[in-house]
């Protein structure tokens, strides 16, 4: 057979063949975002003040985005120069693009070809812009995931909730999803690896397990990102076992006056004067300015000015194939969940 008959019976073949439903629903990562050059440093700060759900500044809620605004213009050229010194914008987008890639080939091997997208809170893409584009391609279920670890009101939550409000206006359906994984074991496997190669490195080192702070008022309020927090500190210490240089919690990221989750690690690294740490930073999935700057800059610096003998700062999971894998377990066990539940209104229960 000459190679335009063969090309012509493989087309009439593949003609034949059943073509696969298209599908109606999606799977959105939920992440805060991050300006990917200075020039959206100062609205990316303005997002991030405005929303009440994240930190209730003080005075009535009409109020916020004018305090919003001038907070961004204040804090606009210190953290300019804080993105400038990592590289000149977030890796956040990229960073998650990498996660949404590596989940979207594991989902298609595994026999599910959902298209798999990003969706941030405060930086593009977001909510109202990627849902029309997602109404247009047919897609009417929504099935988020979240690359925040630990549940969180003010995170994963206020993502949830900004995804529902635009979801209405577009007759789509959010699903439960996945939420949080805080001790999820092949998260945990992700956290554990690096940890146990540092600790070959350096036996007798303090693993000090770094989150991001939150305001005290919103643990009162019921959050659970605390617990949380602690959940996977404990989960880890256990497996691995006896640390002969020990291990303690510090919360990094705190903004403003107000009273946040205690200690912090700029004053736990201050007792740490002549020995090795290992910083395990939590709450965090990719690279960002808490990780690059804050940890590996700002804390890097105080460390030496105190003495601190050793600073090792490990990784976050970013594509370790564990966390990978934690993502494809739990978004098919999802998917299973959304599509036995059309109709059901989901539970968001806690956040």
């Amino acid at each position: 057979m000459d190679l335009l008959s063969q090309l012509k019976a493989d087309a009439e073949e593949a003609m034949r063949e059943p073509v696969a439903p298209r599908p109606d629903t999606a799977i959105l990562l939920l992440n805060l975002g991050g300006p990917v050059n200075l020039d959206q440093v100062e609205p990316f700060l303005y997002n991030l003040f405005s929303d009440r759900e994240l930190i209730k500044l003080p005075g009535p809620a009409w109020f916020q985005p004018t305090y919003a605004k001038g907070i961004a213009k204040f804090r606009r050229k210190g953290t300019e120069r804080k993105y400038a010194e990592i590289g000149g914008g977030s890796p956040l987008l990229r960073q998650s693009a990498a996660q949404a890639s590596a989940l979207r080939s594991a989902l298609r091997a595994a026999g599910r070809p959902e298209p798999v997208k990003l969706l941030f809170r405060y930086t593009q893409p977001r909510a109202a812009g990627l849902l029309k584009a997602l109404k247009q391609r047919g897609i009417t279920n929504l099935v988020p995931v979240t690359l925040y670890p630990h549940g969180c009101i003010a995170t994963t939550g206020s993502s949830i909730r900004e995804l529902e409000r635009e979801a209405a206006k577009w007759g789509m359906s959010v699903q439960k999803g996945v939420l949080a994984y805080a001790t999820d074991s092949d998260y945990l496997d992700a956290l554990e690896a690096p940890l146990r190669a540092a600790l070959e490195e350096l036996p007798y080192a303090t693993v000090i397990f770094s989150a991001h702070s939150l305001p005290m008022s919103q643990i009162e309020a019921g959050d659970p990102y605390e617990a949380e927090i602690k959940a996977t500190v404990a989960a880890l210490k256990s497996r691995i076992g006896d640390l002969p240089g020990g291990s303690l919690l510090a919360y990094q990221s705190r903004v403003g006056p107000i009273r946040w989750l205690t200690p912090s690690l700029k004053k736990v690294l201050m007792d740490f004067g002549g020995r090795d740490v290992i910083i395990l930073p939590l709450s965090f999935v990719s690279e960002h300015i808490e990780t690059l700057h804050e940890l590996d800059i700002e804390y890097a610096a105080l460390a030496r000015k105190v003495g601190v003998r050793t600073y090792h700062r490990l990784p976050a999971p970013g594509v370790h194939p564990s966390y990978i894998r934690c993502l494809t377990r739990l978004t098919l066990e999802a998917l299973s969940d959304s599509e036995g539940a059309r109709g059901v209104a989901p539970s968001h229960t806690g956040l």
